[in-house]
């Protein structure tokens, strides 16, 4: 690579970072033998790491926040799909049915609970260990049925992409004692009120794009409340909660509008279900890093601006 390249790249770390160890990163490089695809892929994953490590810095508390908030989403979630399951079986009682209440919907809420109560206390073992322990059930999940429906794990993934956030939150935020944000009864009204709208046609709306106007009602309801809840926070701390916050929002129309060609196949050929291939997954991995990456670039560009 030339020097000019090697310099675009280095674009992607965060100013600060650029003017303290920029000269030094760039001798190094053009020292590197190794091919030109594994030193980018290197520069991008530095170029992340720097943003993550960025975004926990100084006055801000966005990583231990988003933890906490994510956490009480994820719990939302869990809880609604065990009061599902648990309805759907007392009803089926009634025509002879034994009721059976799968583990994974047990444990995903105590799980997610445990998960809270570390963030909000501020013992980052408990919380991180607890985020690990919901994000391998997020993921295994799906995958039980991943052979025979492969659409399971995209209607699934951007619940995984939000585990994820929240365990990597949990890893780098501080544990500096008890924290209750602002404005967290806003993100616990907005969690019951998602869940409601995941939960009822998940299906419906990735293979259609289908939404019913109480479906909308709900959507409306739970934006507006998460955006009181952001819009409380100070400045600073906003456009760093608006980069956690990126992988997630950009997984929904990955998955809607990125793979509606592999959920339609799979659909009208039932019996020659087509799997994901490399590339699927290599795109499911880097956009949503991808997402991070160009807000947290964004956001630094608009601030030095000010």
């Amino acid at each position: 690579m030339t020097e000019i390249r090697y310099r675009r790249l280095l674009a992607l770390y965060p100013r600060d970072f650029r003017q303290e160890y920029g000269d030094e990163m760039l001798g190094v490089l053009m020292a590197d033998p190794r091919p030109g695809v594994v030193q980018t892929l290197d520069i991008v994953r530095g170029a992340i790491l720097a943003h993550l490590r960025a975004s926990v810095t100084g006055q801000s508390q966005a990583a231990r926040i988003v933890q906490i908030f994510g956490a009480m989403l994820l719990l939302g979630f869990s809880l609604r799909r065990l009061t599902g399951v648990v309805i759907m079986m007392a009803t089926a009682t009634a025509d002879g049915y034994t009721p059976h209440v799968p583990a994974a919907d047990w444990v995903r809420p105590v799980v997610w609970g445990v998960a809270l109560a570390g963030a909000v206390l501020g013992w980052r073992v408990l919380g991180a260990g607890a985020a690990t322990i919901g994000l391998t059930a997020e993921i295994l999940v799906p995958f039980q049925s991943y052979a025979d429906t492969p659409a399971t794990v995209l209607y699934a993934y951007w619940l995984i992409v939000a585990a994820a956030v929240v365990l990597i939150a949990g890893l780098a935020g501080d544990d500096a004692g008890v924290l209750w944000p602002r404005g967290w009864w806003l993100v616990a009204g907005a969690a019951a009120a998602l869940a409601v709208v995941v939960a009822r046609a998940p299906f419906a709306f990735f293979a259609f794009g289908y939404i019913g106007s109480a479906d909308l009602l709900t959507i409306g309801v739970t934006v507006s409340l998460l955006l009181v809840a952001l819009l409380m926070q100070g400045r600073d701390l906003r456009r760093r909660l608006l980069c956690w916050a990126a992988p997630i929002v950009v997984s929904v129309p990955l998955v809607r509008y990125g793979f509606i060609g592999f959920i339609e196949f799979n659909m009208r050929n039932p019996d020659s279900t087509r799997l994901l291939n490399p590339l699927h997954w290599a795109v499911l991995v880097i956009v949503p890093a991808a997402a991070f990456l160009g807000a947290a670039m964004l956001t630094n560009r608009t601030a030095a601006a000010r």
